[in-house]
């Protein structure tokens, strides 16, 4: 009965705490949807490739959206002529670089080098979700990774007073699909943590490549949102500070609700390449990180104690 009603809790709290981050999501890909032009968005997307997802990565610093509410928002990117690999680097980077996230990971490491942490957690998640959107492209090609239809929406140009009823029935449809699909994988997740405690991976901390193999899956179990997730990383004081980035950069990347949502989005050849190329990415910037530790340390004050 215990295991139940810390079952029940889990879901229940990733729900509360998830929803409405798939809200504002929502919102704000109905918004965009009802009144921002679709050859605006064409205009500002850069022809080069690689150009267009720097672009789409930065574009999470002036959307702070979680994790749990980017589905909505890149699938009306897409929706509007936004390329779908520049789509991809925005969904990857906006719940790491975006401003909200990047002051909590401050906040949690406020007693060690909080900058420097800060600093290697959004760099990390830049480079990351930039490299991995090209590969998508490289591997996927551009027209076929794509699990709804790729006719451009053009909506008319409405008068405020009813383009605000229809930015609300597009976030109201895409609320309600999300959210089925976020109820799920929170479901998983919470099995996991009720059963799994994790307790279980802490006799791995004492190895690079296990620690952070450990922490990796860690973030893919819990589910955690993007803006809390730094405390629980902080308090994983076992664990290296390389492990940890692989906790705070692929959770927020990647993890059971995420690849649930994904299905909404893209076919499952694509999701089989994205999912590999972050897993890839991830663990090798986090190895290199730990490889090159006691460099980083003999610069300045170390970064962890």
């Amino acid at each position: 009965m215990t295991a139940f009603q810390d079952f029940a809790s889990i879901w229940l709290s990733i729900l509360f705490e998830a929803i409405p981050f798939v809200l504002l999501g929502a919102l704000v890909g109905g918004f965009m949807e009802a009144m921002m032009p679709g050859d605006l968005l064409r205009r500002w997307t850069p022809r080069n490739p690689l150009a267009a997802a720097a672009l789409g990565a930065g574009a999470g610093v002036l959307m702070p959206i979680c994790e749990c509410g980017v589905i909505p928002v890149v699938r009306r990117l897409v929706r509007k002529g936004v390329p779908p690999h520049a789509a991809v680097a925005y969904m990857l980077a906006a719940p790491i670089v975006n401003p909200i996230v990047a002051i909590s990971t401050f906040v949690a490491f406020r007693a060690a080098s909080p900058w420097a942490v800060t600093g290697l957690r959004v760099g990390l998640g830049f480079a990351i979700a930039i490299t991995a959107a090209m590969l998508v492209r490289a591997l996927a090609g551009p027209s076929p990774m794509l699990a709804f239809s790729e006719e451009t929406s053009e909506t008319p140009r409405l008068p405020f007073r009813k383009a605000v009823p229809a930015a609300l029935r597009h976030a109201g449809r895409d609320f309600i699909e999300i959210t089925a699909i976020l109820a799920a994988g929170a479901a998983i997740a919470a099995a996991l943590n009720a059963w799994a405690p994790r307790e279980a991976v802490r006799g791995f901390a004492g190895h690079p490549v296990a620690a952070t193999l450990a922490m990796m899956a860690l973030a893919v179990a819990l589910n955690l949102c993007s803006e809390a997730d730094a405390f629980v990383a902080w308090g994983m004081g076992d664990f290296s500070i390389a492990s940890r980035l692989g906790f705070l950069v692929l959770g927020p990347m990647l993890d059971l609700k995420l690849l649930a949502m994904y299905t909404r989005v893209f076919r499952a050849r694509t999701i089989a390449i994205l999912v590999s190329s972050v897993l890839l990415l991830v663990f090798v910037a986090v190895l290199a990180v730990g490889w090159l530790w006691p460099a980083l340390r003999a610069v300045g004050n170390p970064l962890m104690p």
